[in-house]
């Protein structure tokens, strides 16, 4: 393959980093120069069927926006794994990790041969040095984002397990 064409797909898969990082609302408020800089050291990852993520208690240090496939995230009870959620095409999980150290408390895998696009808390971390308004901005997304999920889990969970939630008065 010719140095012209490798460019070219580099461009290219950049260009579509730096749309799907600008479609997700966590980093969509981020400076222009920001967002390209985190499209240019996004990394593209391939997970085959049932092949673990991360394990309870790694620090992952990285965010995941699926490009294909589902990852499923599940909890040890007792001898089994229980599965608390699936991720399919489009989810964005991990944006936490990007902000500091934070034990997974959970273990994440791929339920099916899945593409995903990573961005490596170090990445992040020097974006934000570079942009300190990145880090207020990314904090405010993130509470955003904490909000709507809250939210939306209080319409749906049943009296009993009101005492589960609360995360948005921590």
């Amino acid at each position: 393959m010719s140095s012209s064409m490798d460019d070219s797909k580099q461009v290219s898969e950049m260009q579509q980093n730096l749309e799907l990082l600008q479609e997700r609302a966590f980093f969509s408020a981020l400076p222009a120069k920001a967002i390209k800089l985190l499209a240019f050291v996004a990394e593209r990852q391939h997970f085959s069927e049932e092949e673990t993520i991360f394990e309870e208690g790694d620090d992952y240090g990285r965010a995941y926006i699926i490009l294909s496939g589902q990852l499923t995230l599940l909890k040890h009870s007792h001898e089994n794994k229980q599965v608390v959620q699936d991720f399919h095409q489009g989810d964005l999980i991990g944006t936490f990790s990007l902000l500091g150290v934070m034990p997974s408390l959970f273990l994440l895998k791929a339920s099916t041969d899945t593409s995903v696009l990573t961005i490596a808390r170090d990445h992040f971390t020097k974006i934000q040095e570079q942009f300190p308004e990145t880090m207020a901005l990314s904090l405010n997304a993130l509470l955003r984002e904490v909000y709507q999920w809250e939210r939306k889990n209080l319409t749906q969970a049943e009296i009993c397990c009101l005492n589960q939630t609360g995360a948005t008065i921590l």
